[in-house]
């Protein structure tokens, strides 16, 4: 199971294996899944690989996995925009009852972005006092839209392909990036005029938000390791970043675009969600 996702997904593969060999399964997984990967296939992949392990194949087990039925698993999904503190509430008092074979338990938090505080909060009591045999598996499309302490106490592993470190520069994020980087509180005109330059409406303009936290948070994984494949983000406008020193700017700068982007499904024009990003990154500064 698996081996499947070896050749694509490599530091998946290398934790979950030496993991599995070692039998040091962690108590919580944070995912972060690339746009080509199926939820729902994911997450059964995974209770297969957590549940069966280094035994043999287990075609029983497999066939419950698969139906949906086995109570030893749990799913979480948002229950309109959030996901609620009574959804982890009631994972939890199912978890205190016995298990009827003595394997894992397993709850998977389908987005993780979507825990508001109060769910967030309870999770992290969960969290903090881990039981034996129960592993939680978190996943998100964007870990830095997830709250941080929720991050903190999981094992965090990217399952994304694509890096936006290797767009090119006349790439339209990387322009927004290096605009932001160079003018910081003054971008203002800036970012208008290459949002007009470009004929950007609002779907495209969500798009080059996605690339542009991408950017950042690829900044921020890779801040110990430049070589000079990414020399042009060391050259000129981003020349100003420490990439060490100043990781908690670029988280500020993640955070803002993340929220800032949320007001584009309600019908704020794209000026206004600029002032808000430049705002909430400099506003205080």
């Amino acid at each position: 199971m698996l081996e499947k996702y070896k050749d694509d997904y490599v530091e998946f593969y290398t934790i979950m294996n030496n993991a599995i060999k070692e039998d040091k399964i962690s108590h919580a997984y944070m995912f972060e899944l690339d746009e080509a990967i199926d939820i729902d296939t994911f997450i059964k992949d995974m209770c297969k690989i957590l549940m069966i392990r280094n035994k043999k194949e287990n075609e029983y087990l497999n066939t419950l996995i698969d139906s949906g039925n086995y109570p030893n698993i749990k799913i979480i999904k948002a229950d309109s925009l959030w996901i609620k503190k009574e959804q982890i509430l009631e994972i939890q008092n199912d978890f205190r009852k016995e298990s009827f074979d003595n394997n894992l338990k397993i709850y998977v938090i389908e987005d993780a972005s979507k825990l508001n505080k109060s769910s967030a909060n309870t999770l992290l009591k969960f969290l903090e006092e881990p039981e034996d045999n129960i592993v939680a598996i978190l996943l998100t499309k964007n870990k830095y839209s997830v709250i941080k302490t929720i991050l903190s106490r999981c094992i965090n592993i990217s399952l994304k392909k694509k890096t936006y470190l290797e767009l090119d520069k006349e790439d339209i994020s990387y322009k927004f990036v290096e605009i932001i980087e160079k003018y910081q509180k003054r971008s203002l005109p800036y970012l208008y005029q290459l949002v007009s330059d470009n004929d950007l409406e609002r779907k495209d303009f969500l798009v080059v938000l996605e690339q542009v936290q991408r950017i950042y948070s690829d900044l921020l994984h890779n801040s110990n390791s430049f070589d000079s494949k990414y020399n042009y983000f060391k050259n000129g406008a981003l020349d100003s970043l420490d990439y060490e020193k100043d990781q908690d700017k670029i988280i500020k700068k993640i955070e803002a675009i993340n929220e800032s982007s949320n007001y584009l499904n309600y019908n704020v024009n794209i000026k206004t969600v600029i002032d808000k990003i430049i705002a909430d990154v400099y506003g205080g500064e």
